[in-house]
């Protein structure tokens, strides 16, 4: 038993090095659209303006992507042709009358699946973009994550509330079977959104 889950191991590894060899810029593309993407979420939530949907196109949310939030959200995607990721934007009313926002990153089509080397490639981006943020001396480490086996998930926090007085965390979240994967930035319901 431990030989042929170390033999499946290693040829899994072998295919993995061979698809990072022989489709480099498929890998960096998926890697480059994921910061772009993400990026824009970010700084939409932190600081709560217009999200920047330059060179970007609206396109439905999947129904799997769908949520009702609050006592009433509205949500919108938006996505780069031809990228196997696009973004969801949601803006919803909390009980207390708050309007909050989110913005993630989501898998495009239903049935892609997210392989091991895509997941670690975006999980690599995601903590090098928590580590510089962190050392920048503008986020800390979300300390109230908690983690859902078998869901593999990181997160950070803006230190500061934003300008809508929320708590903003950033989260990255997958399953290994590859058919999860969702990076948000959004505003915290945990806590009232309190403006300075």
């Amino acid at each position: 038993m431990g030989s042929q889950s170390f033999s499946t191991g290693y040829v899994a590894a072998l295919v993995s090095a061979f698809w990072i060899w022989s489709n480099p810029i498929q890998a960096q593309s998926l890697v480059q659209d994921f910061e772009h993407l993400f990026e824009r979420c970010r700084i939409y939530v932190e600081t709560n303006s217009a999200f920047d949907s330059g060179g970007l196109q609206r396109r439905d949310v999947a129904d799997n992507h769908a949520r009702d939030w609050g006592v009433s959200s509205a949500q919108t995607g938006w996505f780069s042709p031809g990228s196997d990721l696009y973004v969801v934007l949601t803006e919803w009313t909390s009980e207390d009358g708050t309007v909050r926002h989110l913005c993630s990153v989501r898998l495009a089509e239903e049935y892609f699946l997210l392989g091991p080397v895509d997941q670690a490639l975006l999980l690599r981006r995601f903590l090098l973009k928590q580590v510089e943020l962190i050392s920048a001396g503008t986020h800390e480490i979300d300390r109230m994550l908690s983690p859902i086996p078998p869901v593999v998930n990181a997160g950070f926090l803006l230190l500061d509330r934003n300008p809508n007085g929320c708590i903003v965390s950033n989260s990255f979240a997958f399953s290994p079977d590859g058919s999860f994967f969702s990076a948000t930035s959004g505003e915290k319901a945990v806590e009232r959104c309190e403006a300075n």
